[in-house]
């Protein structure tokens, strides 16, 4: 990336401080590496799925290996968590002692794991904090981010997404509490994800390393990690959706796990901001929520980016301009098994108003253009079957 054009100011303005640890098997380590960082620890909550890793024997073998401690088990996270459920496990937590969370699962499980432990050390409910009507006073015990899935990023990052059903918003939290402590990313995991599962959450954390590039809040070190996680998918998403070979799921693994470190500095932004109303009216599954506006929206947005940036995106995408790009864009998302129509998520033209309502603004302002309601509209509706 020597091409890129420098800003030391904005290079001073990072900051990363999970641990990693990637690898084939690694999670088969989870004990010495608890013992290692954690030598005071007694009493372990382990925080996954109601059934994805129950058939796992590498989930199953790094358990036992657990057995010198005390061991609690949460299994019921829903896929989109709500200040509820995060009070219900925070509860949990202060109820049974608990000196650190083991979280093995998507983004739901490290989410909702991630904002209980630090609500259990703060006093009051999560909305409060949500709102603003609190300040967080104290970081929560450690959390031990393990994903399964390929695309939340959220074992390396500083977010929590959580779903407010009732008032139709999400409730989630930015906040450097929230960095988990250490991520243990073991491709062995995801090797049992469905395809339609591999496809959400690849293209959600392919969305966000999009997102994260054109954002006027990046930086040389976060456009580094934007376009490898852009560079990777684009060779190894399809092949992850549709054959499920180890070495594409592994790459996936990797590019997640790069683009949640970039995205950490530089926050997804405009494309998840409208997948939010998706996921909140019509019950979109996440990753397809995202990636949808993905082609409709780049196009713009690409004209506001420095020729120098737009040249560097086009080479990591092997592109020979917009146009091929977007295109490409559109075939990889109909390849993964998703849609590039609104009407195909159950949508009319009229239910734009609602979208455009509901875009949580705040999360425009990275944007490098500015989106009047009236654009927003015109390519909203370009959205639909023609």
């Amino acid at each position: 990336m020597a091409n890129l054009p420098l800003d030391i100011n904005k290079i001073n303005n990072w900051y990363h401080p999970t641990k990693i640890f990637f690898g084939k098997s690694v999670l088969e380590n989870v004990d010495s590496i608890i013992e290692t960082n954690f030598s005071e620890i007694k009493e372990i909550l382990i925080v996954t799925g109601k059934t994805h890793l129950k058939s796992n024997i590498h989930f199953k073998k790094s358990i036992e290996s657990l057995n010198k401690y005390k061991i609690h088990f949460y299994t019921e996270i829903d896929p989109y968590p709500s200040p509820e459920t995060v009070e219900t496990l925070s509860a949990k937590i202060k109820e049974n002692n608990i000196s650190i969370i083991l979280a093995i699962g998507g983004g739901s499980v490290m989410d909702a794991s991630k904002a209980a432990s630090l609500l259990s050390q703060n006093i009051g409910q999560w909305i409060d904090y949500n709102k603003g009507t609190k300040e967080l006073k104290s970081k929560g015990i450690p959390v031990i981010a393990v994903p399964t899935t390929s695309g939340s990023s959220s074992e390396v990052t500083k977010f929590s997404t959580i779903w407010d059903w009732k008032s139709k918003t999400s409730a989630g939290l930015n906040h450097p509490f929230l960095y988990p402590d250490i991520a243990i990313i073991d491709p062995d995991l995801t090797i049992t994800m469905p395809s339609n599962l591999a496809a959400n959450s690849g293209w959600d954390a392919l969305t966000s390393s999009f997102e994260s590039y054109w954002s006027k809040d990046s930086n040389e070190i976060s456009d580094m990690y934007a376009l490898k996680s852009i560079s990777i998918f684009f060779n190894d998403l399809e092949n992850s959706v549709r054959n499920a070979t180890f070495k594409s799921r592994e790459n996936c693994a990797l590019g997640a796990t790069i683009s949640g470190i970039g995205y950490s500095n530089s926050r997804p932004n405009l494309c998840h901001a409208i997948g939010t109303p998706l996921t909140l009216n019509w019950q979109t599954i996440h990753g397809q929520a995202v990636c949808i506006s993905l082609p409709y929206f780049l196009p713009y947005i690409f004209d506001k980016l420095n020729l120098n940036k737009q040249q560097i995106l086009l080479k990591a995408t092997n592109s020979s301009d917009i146009d091929s790009l977007v295109t490409k864009l559109k075939q990889m998302i109909s390849n993964c098994n998703l849609s590039t129509k609104l009407n195909e998520l159950g949508l009319n033209k009229n239910d734009v108003d609602i979208i455009i309502s509901q875009t949580p603004k705040e999360r425009l302002e990275p944007v490098p253009y500015e989106f009047t309601e009236k654009i927003m509209k015109q390519i909203l509706l370009n959205m639909f079957e023609k």
